[in-house]
Protein backbone atom coordinates (compact mmCIF):
# COMPACT_ATOMS: atom_id res chain seq x y z
CA UNK A 1 0.00 0.00 0.00
CA UNK A 2 2.46 2.43 1.23
CA UNK A 3 4.57 1.65 -2.09
CA UNK A 4 1.76 2.26 -4.14
CA UNK A 5 0.72 5.71 -2.69
CA UNK A 6 4.62 6.27 -3.00
CA UNK A 7 4.54 5.49 -6.78
CA UNK A 8 1.47 7.46 -7.28
CA UNK A 9 3.35 10.70 -6.02
CA UNK A 10 6.15 10.14 -8.02
CA UNK A 11 4.17 10.15 -10.97
CA UNK A 12 1.96 13.06 -10.00
CA UNK A 13 5.08 14.92 -9.36
CA UNK A 14 6.33 13.93 -12.93
CA UNK A 15 3.38 15.13 -14.49
CA UNK A 16 3.30 18.08 -13.01
CA UNK A 17 4.77 21.38 -14.72
CA UNK A 18 8.04 22.29 -13.27
CA UNK A 19 9.38 25.62 -12.61
CA UNK A 20 10.16 28.11 -15.88
CA UNK A 21 8.30 24.54 -18.06
CA UNK A 22 6.03 26.17 -20.12
CA UNK A 23 2.35 24.53 -20.56
CA UNK A 24 0.38 25.51 -24.12
CA UNK A 25 -2.37 27.67 -23.58
CA UNK A 26 -6.05 27.57 -25.09
CA UNK A 27 -7.04 31.68 -24.56
CA UNK A 28 -5.76 33.02 -27.93
CA UNK A 29 -7.62 36.12 -27.32
CA UNK A 30 -5.06 38.27 -26.68
CA UNK A 31 -3.17 37.22 -29.66
CA UNK A 32 -5.55 37.38 -31.76
CA UNK A 33 -6.84 40.81 -30.95
CA UNK A 34 -3.37 42.07 -30.47
CA UNK A 35 -2.79 40.89 -34.35
CA UNK A 36 -6.21 42.24 -35.74
CA UNK A 37 -5.27 45.52 -34.29
CA UNK A 38 -2.15 45.53 -35.61
CA UNK A 39 -3.17 45.05 -38.89
CA UNK A 40 -6.17 47.30 -39.05
CA UNK A 41 -3.37 49.79 -37.76
CA UNK A 42 -1.44 49.28 -40.38
CA UNK A 43 -4.28 49.35 -43.39
CA UNK A 44 -5.26 52.73 -41.83
CA UNK A 45 -1.70 54.08 -42.08
CA UNK A 46 -1.96 53.29 -45.84
CA UNK A 47 -4.33 55.86 -46.56
CA UNK A 48 -2.01 58.22 -44.88
CA UNK A 49 0.50 58.24 -48.33
CA UNK A 50 -2.47 59.64 -50.52
CA UNK A 51 -2.26 63.50 -50.50
CA UNK A 52 -4.48 66.65 -51.50
CA UNK A 53 -2.85 67.68 -54.72
CA UNK A 54 -1.63 71.10 -53.92
CA UNK A 55 -2.48 73.44 -56.46
CA UNK A 56 -0.74 76.87 -56.61
CA UNK A 57 -1.32 79.85 -59.36
CA UNK A 58 -5.62 79.32 -58.86
CA UNK A 59 -6.62 83.10 -58.04
CA UNK A 60 -8.50 84.23 -60.97
CA UNK A 61 -9.13 81.09 -62.22
CA UNK A 62 -12.96 79.73 -63.16
CA UNK A 63 -14.68 76.95 -61.61
CA UNK A 64 -14.12 75.11 -64.80
CA UNK A 65 -10.25 76.04 -65.12
CA UNK A 66 -9.63 74.94 -60.95
CA UNK A 67 -11.59 71.59 -62.05
CA UNK A 68 -9.47 70.74 -64.75
CA UNK A 69 -6.25 71.65 -62.96
CA UNK A 70 -7.35 69.74 -60.48
CA UNK A 71 -8.40 66.90 -62.67
CA UNK A 72 -4.67 66.56 -64.06
CA UNK A 73 -2.91 66.77 -60.59
CA UNK A 74 -5.64 63.73 -59.49
CA UNK A 75 -4.59 61.92 -62.84
CA UNK A 76 -0.69 62.90 -61.94
CA UNK A 77 -0.99 60.59 -58.76
CA UNK A 78 -2.65 57.46 -60.46
CA UNK A 79 0.45 55.08 -59.69
CA UNK A 80 -0.40 56.27 -55.67
CA UNK A 81 -3.85 55.15 -55.98
CA UNK A 82 -2.67 52.02 -57.87
CA UNK A 83 -0.58 51.27 -55.19
CA UNK A 84 -2.82 52.19 -52.09
CA UNK A 85 -5.40 49.62 -53.49
CA UNK A 86 -2.83 46.78 -54.31
CA UNK A 87 -1.12 47.33 -50.89
CA UNK A 88 -4.63 46.93 -49.01
CA UNK A 89 -5.59 43.94 -51.02
CA UNK A 90 -2.41 41.96 -50.16
CA UNK A 91 -2.39 42.93 -45.92
CA UNK A 92 -6.16 41.81 -46.65
CA UNK A 93 -4.83 38.50 -47.97
CA UNK A 94 -2.45 38.38 -45.23
CA UNK A 95 -4.98 38.73 -42.65
CA UNK A 96 -7.38 36.25 -44.37
CA UNK A 97 -5.02 33.74 -44.22
CA UNK A 98 -3.89 34.24 -40.74
CA UNK A 99 -7.49 34.54 -39.54
CA UNK A 100 -8.14 31.17 -41.31
CA UNK A 101 -5.60 29.29 -39.89
CA UNK A 102 -5.54 30.67 -36.55
CA UNK A 103 -9.29 29.62 -36.35
CA UNK A 104 -7.95 25.81 -36.39
CA UNK A 105 -5.40 26.48 -34.02
CA UNK A 106 -6.45 25.69 -30.43
CA UNK A 107 -3.44 26.13 -29.03
CA UNK A 108 -0.02 28.17 -27.60
CA UNK A 109 3.37 28.35 -27.23
CA UNK A 110 6.46 30.56 -26.79
CA UNK A 111 7.27 29.64 -30.41
CA UNK A 112 3.84 30.47 -31.78
CA UNK A 113 3.84 33.66 -29.84
CA UNK A 114 7.19 35.01 -31.23
CA UNK A 115 6.36 33.52 -34.77
CA UNK A 116 2.86 35.39 -34.63
CA UNK A 117 5.13 38.85 -33.58
CA UNK A 118 7.37 38.68 -36.61
CA UNK A 119 3.98 38.33 -38.82
CA UNK A 120 3.00 41.66 -36.86
CA UNK A 121 6.60 43.84 -37.24
CA UNK A 122 6.16 42.72 -41.23
CA UNK A 123 2.68 44.06 -41.39
CA UNK A 124 3.14 47.07 -39.24
CA UNK A 125 6.27 48.08 -41.76
CA UNK A 126 3.96 47.36 -45.19
CA UNK A 127 2.66 51.63 -45.08
CA UNK A 128 6.36 52.60 -45.51
CA UNK A 129 7.30 50.33 -48.14
CA UNK A 130 3.90 51.51 -49.80
CA UNK A 131 5.87 54.77 -49.47
CA UNK A 132 9.19 53.90 -51.01
CA UNK A 133 7.28 51.80 -53.80
CA UNK A 134 4.74 54.53 -54.58
CA UNK A 135 7.53 57.17 -54.84
CA UNK A 136 10.08 55.21 -56.62
CA UNK A 137 8.23 52.55 -58.28
CA UNK A 138 9.33 52.64 -61.66
CA UNK A 139 13.01 51.75 -59.88
CA UNK A 140 14.10 48.38 -59.18
CA UNK A 141 14.78 48.99 -55.67
CA UNK A 142 11.63 49.84 -54.73
CA UNK A 143 9.84 46.79 -56.45
CA UNK A 144 12.18 44.12 -54.84
CA UNK A 145 11.77 45.60 -51.90
CA UNK A 146 7.76 45.55 -52.01
CA UNK A 147 8.38 42.35 -53.19
CA UNK A 148 10.52 40.93 -49.98
CA UNK A 149 8.22 42.19 -47.57
CA UNK A 150 5.13 40.54 -49.11
CA UNK A 151 7.30 36.93 -49.62
CA UNK A 152 8.83 37.26 -46.16
CA UNK A 153 5.45 37.68 -44.77
CA UNK A 154 3.44 34.90 -46.66
CA UNK A 155 6.65 32.59 -45.57
CA UNK A 156 6.29 34.10 -41.84
CA UNK A 157 2.78 33.05 -41.85
CA UNK A 158 3.28 29.68 -43.42
CA UNK A 159 6.15 28.81 -40.90
CA UNK A 160 3.75 30.21 -38.32
CA UNK A 161 1.22 27.39 -39.69
CA UNK A 162 3.56 24.33 -40.46
CA UNK A 163 4.87 24.58 -36.94
CA UNK A 164 1.39 24.80 -35.11
CA UNK A 165 0.34 21.99 -37.82
CA UNK A 166 3.00 19.24 -37.22
CA UNK A 167 1.73 16.81 -35.66
CA UNK A 168 -1.55 18.08 -34.83
CA UNK A 169 0.60 20.06 -32.40
CA UNK A 170 -1.22 22.80 -31.45
CA UNK A 171 -4.58 22.08 -33.48
CA UNK A 172 -7.86 20.32 -33.47
CA UNK A 173 -6.19 16.23 -33.20
CA UNK A 174 -9.58 15.23 -35.51
CA UNK A 175 -8.30 18.06 -37.97
CA UNK A 176 -7.94 16.12 -41.49
CA UNK A 177 -4.17 15.96 -42.59
CA UNK A 178 -5.30 16.92 -45.92
CA UNK A 179 -6.79 19.88 -44.88
CA UNK A 180 -3.23 20.68 -43.18
CA UNK A 181 -1.32 19.99 -46.42
CA UNK A 182 -3.86 22.01 -48.68
CA UNK A 183 -3.14 24.98 -46.37
CA UNK A 184 0.47 24.64 -46.25
CA UNK A 185 0.94 24.14 -49.61
CA UNK A 186 -1.23 26.56 -51.21
CA UNK A 187 0.23 29.31 -49.09
CA UNK A 188 4.24 28.90 -50.63
CA UNK A 189 1.75 29.92 -54.08
CA UNK A 190 1.95 34.02 -53.34
CA UNK A 191 4.91 34.11 -51.54
CA UNK A 192 6.86 32.09 -54.44
CA UNK A 193 5.17 34.70 -57.00
CA UNK A 194 6.87 37.55 -55.20
CA UNK A 195 10.41 35.92 -55.33
CA UNK A 196 9.93 35.09 -58.87
CA UNK A 197 9.39 38.52 -59.33
CA UNK A 198 12.47 39.97 -57.83
CA UNK A 199 14.23 37.63 -60.83
CA UNK A 200 12.13 39.16 -63.39
CA UNK A 201 12.50 42.87 -62.11
CA UNK A 202 16.00 42.27 -63.15
CA UNK A 203 14.65 42.17 -66.92
CA UNK A 204 11.38 44.45 -66.58
CA UNK A 205 9.71 46.14 -63.55
CA UNK A 206 6.51 46.16 -65.42
CA UNK A 207 6.62 42.28 -65.75
CA UNK A 208 7.56 41.92 -62.15
CA UNK A 209 4.62 44.25 -61.22
CA UNK A 210 2.28 41.84 -63.66
CA UNK A 211 3.43 38.88 -61.75
CA UNK A 212 2.08 40.55 -58.35
CA UNK A 213 -1.01 40.45 -59.94
CA UNK A 214 -0.89 36.80 -61.15
CA UNK A 215 -0.31 35.67 -57.34
CA UNK A 216 -3.61 37.38 -56.35
CA UNK A 217 -5.10 35.58 -59.72
CA UNK A 218 -3.35 31.79 -58.83
CA UNK A 219 -4.55 32.58 -55.03
CA UNK A 220 -8.10 32.60 -56.04
CA UNK A 221 -8.08 29.39 -58.56
CA UNK A 222 -6.51 27.75 -55.53
CA UNK A 223 -9.13 28.23 -53.31
CA UNK A 224 -11.39 26.97 -55.75
CA UNK A 225 -9.74 23.73 -56.54
CA UNK A 226 -9.10 23.17 -53.03
CA UNK A 227 -12.95 23.29 -52.22
CA UNK A 228 -13.63 20.94 -55.56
Amino acid sequence: MYEDRLSEERREKRAAPRPGHEVPGEDLGRIISLSDGVFAFALTLLVLGLTVPSLTGTAGLSSAELSGRLGAALQQDWAKFLGYVFAFVMIAVWWTLHHRIFRLIQRYDTVLMWTNMAVLLEVAVMPFVLEVYTAYSDTQVAVILFAVMQAATGLTINVLWRYASHGHRLVDPKLDDAEIRYIAIWGLVTPAMFVASIGASFLSVDAAEAMWILSIVLRRWGRKYGSS
